[in-house]
């Protein structure tokens, strides 16, 4: 299914799905009634899986290059501030409870 067949299809079952099943909505907007998947084959019905897979990816929005390398920063940097208190904490109550034991 293209793009442009899955958003005429969101369009439309959105009002006629409404009181239906969560997995009757899905296989509704996958092009595939329940019955029919009941019905298929085990690789039929592995094959529709992938093309559903493949409709879930298409509404994936993605980040940008400057997004990633950003939020990729920003992660590192919060890892490493954390793990150096933490580690300076550990060594301060190592400190203390040897000086305790001592």
């Amino acid at each position: 299914m293209t793009k442009k067949q899955v958003r005429s299809l969101k369009k439309g079952s959105d009002a006629t799905q409404r009181g239906k099943p969560a997995k009757e909505k899905k296989k509704a907007a996958a092009g595939v009634s329940v019955q029919e998947s009941a019905e298929l084959s085990a690789p039929a019905r592995f094959i529709q899986f992938l093309k559903d897979v493949r409709v879930e990816f298409d509404k994936i929005s993605w980040s940008n290059r400057k997004e990633t390398i950003t939020l990729t920063v920003a992660t590192l940097s919060l890892t490493f501030f954390i793990s150096a208190y933490l580690g300076l904490v550990d060594i301060v109550l190592s400190k203390i409870v040897g000086y305790l034991i001592n």
